[in-house]
């Protein structure tokens, strides 16, 4: 039997004194055919040199130095020399259990799938991953509807992350990570999900995410406000595709959030990637002309339209309220 090459593509950037934990972790996967690609993003610390360290020992590595255009462009750059038939994204200060590409590929198999989502946990420490191999019974198969549906559900997390998944290399044919922005697994995870054609939901802790202070991501929950872009161009993708339940779940938060980014604007807190309150104000009255009745209740459809025709009263009623930005 051939055995499917898999890449695992690592941005890396300042992660000195947590890199060899990670590539260890890589280096050491008891599936064993493997193509293993280090993205040194202009790294300024000692990573460019144990890439190199490591290359030198294992030659199923391969290293891109390149100058720093951030988390988007490196795993770009990866994608682009990729040679696997699967890829799988681990961030480099995290590391993953020696079963994580074997697990996460025979369930791939098993259930003719196109991405396989595993689980992780959260750790402040180093913290042994002892998992057994992949069982069936703890594998959910879910057709493109009901995995897209889960960036609504608890499992949000687990789902929106590129990390901790094993994805068909078709899929990735025409979708790329925005440069220069943060949450960009957030303008990814939709398409991807809603392309495969059947993902699988591994329940086992595959990956362990390392919590620090000096991450991009260290300590900062992601609030409406950051992803706003994300979250506008997710509605516009389901509409251009027709898919009216799809869309209808956007709708619920996303009318609400533009509004409230709206007035955000006049307290100089304008979410990232809107050039003026004025573009917000004109895409919210774009997605109320896409709601229907049956997706908020009258009074909450009044108040929004009612404001987006208003919107200086808005404006008025968000310097007295004492709201702060919501988090999703």
């Amino acid at each position: 039997m051939i055995l499917p090459l898999v890449s695992i593509i690592i941005p890396i950037y300042k992660v000195e004194p947590y890199l060899r934990r990670c590539l260890d972790s890589i280096v050491n996967q008891t599936y064993t055919n493997l193509d293993i690609i280090l993205v040194d993003d202009g790294s300024p610390d000692g990573c460019p040199q144990i890439c190199d360290e490591y290359a030198a020992k294992d030659n199923r590595i391969v290293v891109i130095h390149k100058e720093n255009g951030g988390l988007s462009d490196a795993r770009n750059a990866g994608l682009d020399i990729c040679k696997g038939e699967y890829i799988s994204f681990v961030d480099s200060d995290d590391w993953v259990a020696d079963v994580y590409i074997e697990s996460m590929l025979k369930a791939m198999i098993a259930q003719n799938a196109e991405i396989v989502v595993g689980n992780f946990i959260r750790a402040k420490q180093t913290y042994n991953l002892q998992i057994s191999n992949y069982s069936t019974t703890n594998a959910e198969t879910l057709t493109p509807i009901q995995a897209v549906k889960k960036l609504w559900s608890p499992e949000y997390v687990i789902f929106v992350i590129a990390c901790a998944k094993l994805v068909k290399r078709d899929l990735y044919k025409d979708v790329r990570f925005p440069k220069g922005y943060i949450h960009e697994d957030e303008y990814t995870a939709y398409k991807l999900l809603y392309l495969s054609q059947k993902t699988v939901f591994l329940d086992m802790p595959l990956y362990c995410y390392y919590q620090r202070d000096d991450s991009i991501m260290g300590g900062v929950k992601p609030s409406s406000i950051r992803v706003l872009k994300a979250r506008v161009e997710r509605f516009i993708f389901f509409k251009e595709h027709n898919e009216k339940e799809l869309m209808d779940l956007c709708l619920k938060s996303l009318c609400w959030d533009l509004l409230f980014a709206y007035g955000q604007c006049f307290k100089g807190r304008c979410p990232p990637h809107f050039s003026s309150s004025t573009e917000i104000l004109q895409q919210l009255r774009n997605c109320l002309k896409d709601s229907s009745k049956n997706i908020l209740p009258f009074s909450q459809r009044f108040a929004l339209r009612f404001f987006a025709t208003f919107p200086f009263v808005y404006v008025l009623y968000q310097k007295i309220s004492p709201i702060k930005i919501r988090e999703i």
